[in-house]
C-alpha cells in the first residue's frame, strides 16, 4: 500500500484529501504545513507527495527545493489556486509531476496518483 502525504495549510481540504485517498486504500499521512511536512519525512517514507503551492511562512516550491536537497526521489503533484506562472514553472523543474487547479477534482487527482505511483516505481 502506496503512502501519499498531503500537504496543505487549509484543513477542509487537507481532510478532503486525506479522506478520499484513505477511502481509496492509501494511506495518508497529513502536513498541516511545510515544516510540519519536512518533520514527518524524517519518519514516514512516502511515495508520493500532494503539496499546495501558496501556504503562509513556507511556499510549496520551498518546500519542494529542502525535498530534493534531503534526496526525496518520490513523486509530487502540486495543487494551486493561482495562476503565477513563475511559481508553477519553478515546481515543474523542480520535478512536479502536475500541477492541478483548485478545487481539486478528484477524478483527475485519483488519475494522476496512479500515474505517478506507476512513473515512480519504473
Amino acid at each position: 500500500m502506496a503512502t501519499i502525504m498531503v500537504v496543505d495549510d487549509e484543513p477542509m481540504v487537507r481532510n478532503l484529501l486525506s479522506q478520499f485517498l484513505t477511502l481509496r486504500g492509501y494511506r495518508v499521512c497529513p502536513a498541516k504545513d511545510g515544516p510540519d511536512a519536512l518533520s514527518l519525512l524524517k519518519q514516514e517514507h512516502p511515495q508520493l507527495v500532494i503539496l499546495d503551492v501558496y501556504m503562509p511562512g513556507m511556499n510549496g516550491v520551498d518546500v519542494l527545493r529542502q525535498l530534493r536537497a534531503n534526496d526525496y526521489k518520490g513523486a509530487v503533484i502540486a495543487l494551486s489556486a493561482s495562476q503565477d506562472e513563475e511559481m508553477l514553472q519553478e515546481m515543474l523543474e523542480l520535478g512536479s509531476v502536475d500541477i492541478m487547479g483548485k478545487p481539486v477534482d478528484l477524478e483527475r487527482l485519483a488519475m494522476m496518483v496512479e500515474v505517478s505511483l506507476v512513473m515512480k516505481n519504473e
